[in-house]
């Protein structure tokens, strides 16, 4: 089956796939695995069961040995990773394909990392949808993948406090909070309220991705990528530019986000502008060794569209700083001028800057599917 969440009428909604931020092409589906055994994880990774087929891969390889399954392997690339993962699921006949986004431009070679070293503090949000009560598009894989990311974030070093990691699922559960559009609305400003630098983010959603028609004209397939909640038949979904301003625009310099979207049409869901698909051809025709030499590549669609936001934020906050300091002094009058001058001072002399040392450091591991 698929995560096709498309669109939300009397059509079976089939189940997901997964992995970090997984998820899948814009115009691509993902798929789901009845039952996870034939990965061979080892036995007290996840609570098994169905599961994601991207999520699984990719604890396969981070889990490769039964004789330590709770510490995860951390010596690993993203190249590796992504080849390892694009083979298993290949022999395997799945047909998603690994993808990777971010916000600025990284190498393959880095090591693949959640919680970066020198992290003061971690947030996460984790999110399974199994669409439990409805009549179309009930999952069943969605509550075991956030299961299994969160024991692999927490031997990360993720902190499990309810006061810094939120689960929203539609389980039942009286430590699930239920995964409504308000509730996840809410769950994604508490994510991002109050950051700072030194802060790790982390977010994985595991449920329905679908589209809904661009209205913005920012985007080049005239479509928005979407979450879709529980009760998205009332309140409707969650389109890519409300997660992109939410999540992607408060990050402070110094900061960083890894997110898992495993789900439907999810390539673009935060408008990220660098990219690398690990297709067919450019698996065939690289190994893991010439893979770790190369860059991301640019879209230049979302890179224009990124550094419109960028800019535009940090126009806002220079003219907010100034207008503060400008308005101890002459009131709300002075206030009004300070803002004014700042805005006209930033517009002159501000440049966004491509270096990944500035803000926004969102990385996103994306599985399409090619169904």
């Amino acid at each position: 089956m698929t995560r096709e969440a498309g669109l939300i009428a009397d059509f079976w909604l089939g189940q997901h796939g997964g992995c970090w931020r997984s998820g899948c092409k814009d115009d691509q589906t993902s798929g789901d695995v009845g039952n996870v055994s034939s990965f061979q994880l080892p036995a007290n990774v996840g609570p098994g069961g169905a599961g994601g087929a991207c999520t699984n891969s990719m604890m396969r390889k981070l889990y490769p040995h039964d004789d330590d399954p709770l510490c995860p392997e951390a010596d690993i690339s993203y190249a590796d990773l992504l080849l390892s993962m694009r083979e298993f699921l290949e022999k395997k006949a799945y047909t998603q394909v690994p993808q990777l986004s971010s916000s600025y431009q990284i190498n393959l070679g880095e090591k693949f990392c959640v919680k970066p070293p020198g992290t003061l503090r971690t947030k996460a949000l984790l999110i399974g949808i199994n669409y439990v009560g409805h009549n179309v598009g009930v999952l069943s894989g969605c509550h075991n993948d956030v299961k299994m990311m969160k024991q692999f974030i927490t031997s990360q070093g993720f902190s499990n406090s309810p006061n810094d990691m939120k689960i929203l699922m539609d389980d039942g559960a009286p430590d699930s909070e239920r995964p409504t559009r308000a509730n996840l609305e809410a769950a994604m400003q508490w994510l991002m309220a109050g950051a700072r630098p030194g802060d790790a983010f982390f977010v994985h959603y595991s449920g329905h991705g679908s589209q809904k028609r661009d209205v913005s004209g920012d985007e080049k397939s005239g479509m928005d990528q979407t979450m879709v909640p529980v009760d998205y038949q009332q309140a409707g979904q969650i389109i890519d530019d409300w997660i992109f301003q939410t999540l992607v625009q408060p990050l402070p310099k110094g900061a960083t986000m890894f997110c898992v979207m495993d789900c439907c049409h999810s390539g673009s869901i935060m408008d990220l502008p660098y990219e690398i698909v690990i297709d067919a051809e450019l698996a065939a025709s690289n190994s893991q060794a010439q893979l770790e030499i190369m860059d991301l590549g640019e879209n230049q669609d979302y890179l224009a569209k990124y550094s419109k936001h960028v800019s535009f934020a940090a126009k806002a906050a220079a003219a907010a700083a100034a207008g503060t300091a400008v308005g101890t002094l002459g009131g709300p009058p002075g206030m009004l001028v300070g803002c004014c001058l700042a805005v006209c001072a930033v517009a002159c002399c501000y440049q966004v800057s491509s270096n990944k040392k500035r803000g926004y450091l969102c990385r996103l591991l994306v599985l399409p599917c090619e169904a």
